[in-house]
């Protein structure tokens, strides 16, 4: 909330309202300034007003957020995560949804992500493992300190993984991987259900992988999650060139996870 604040004192500052400090504290000061917007009903309390005034912010530039009615809605809160793209980085998200949709390569011939198309492919659950050798460490991304070289995943997809991460490798160098994060190794192999569902995961076949796990939080969407970013566009080439999906890029959510499993 403080950050929705400071955008707002930001601007009721440069309408010449507001004379105080950028400290993302509403007080009486930001309060009066509020009451200067003809916009705002007199009647609505502060936090009602502070998310009216981002929603008069978003139409000036063009964010289609609906009626200014005070409430964050799923639109106004779109809205404010542009609105703060817009202050860091100078200019507004790209509409994601007019962007193409990943390569449907599929060269490995990964089956559809049904648990008869799984299974049909790479068996039942947990059955067939081995340890695939890393072409770079990688980092617990629960315990940073600890470094791995290898970890267990299904036959079918070691020799593809190997290939995408030698490719990583090749593309960024070591240093630019351990800046952005592509070595924060947040597991493989778990013979578990789906979070949240009532299905076998990908998990439990070894065929799916997290990255970075605290940055690209399962239900964080692409103006949250770190590989979402620009600079990440080689690094989904590399899996989407051996057929691997990102369950972020194809459905906006778990941007941590990849998959060699195609989606319905």
């Amino acid at each position: 909330m403080k950050q929705t604040i400071r955008l707002v004192q930001e601007a009721l500052k440069a309408r010449g309202l507001y004379s105080g400090a950028i400290d993302g504290i509403a007080g009486p000061m930001t309060d009066a300034a509020l009451s200067e917007l003809p916009e705002l009903p007199a009647e609505w309390p502060r936090t009602r007003k502070i998310i009216g005034c981002v929603q008069i912010l978003c139409g000036e530039q063009g964010i289609d957020v609906g009626p200014v009615d005070g409430y964050l809605g799923p639109r106004t809160r779109y809205g404010l995560e542009c609105l703060v793209a817009l202050k860091e980085t100078g200019s507004l998200p790209s509409p994601w949804r007019d962007q193409p949709i990943p390569s449907p390569a599929n060269p490995n011939g990964w089956p559809t992500q049904s648990e008869d198309d799984l299974t049909g492919y790479f068996g039942p659950v947990a059955e067939q493992l081995v340890r695939v050798q890393l072409p770079y460490p990688h980092r617990l991304a629960w315990d940073k300190r600890k470094v791995v070289d290898s970890f267990v995943c299904h036959p079918k997809v070691e020799a593809s993984l190997q290939r995408v991460l030698q490719q990583v490798f090749d593309t960024y160098g070591m240093t630019e991987i351990r800046a952005l994060g592509l070595d924060l190794w947040g597991g493989c192999f778990a013979k578990r259900q789906k979070r949240g569902g009532s299905t076998w995961s990908t998990h439990a076949w070894g065929i799916a992988i997290d990255y970075d796990p605290e940055r690209n939080q399962l239900n964080w969407g692409r103006h949250q999650a770190q590989l979402a970013r620009p600079e990440y566009e080689p690094w989904w080439a590399c899996w989407e060139n051996e057929g691997w999906v990102s369950l972020g890029r194809s459905r906006n959510f778990d941007w941590m996870h990849v998959q060699a499993a195609r989606l319905p």
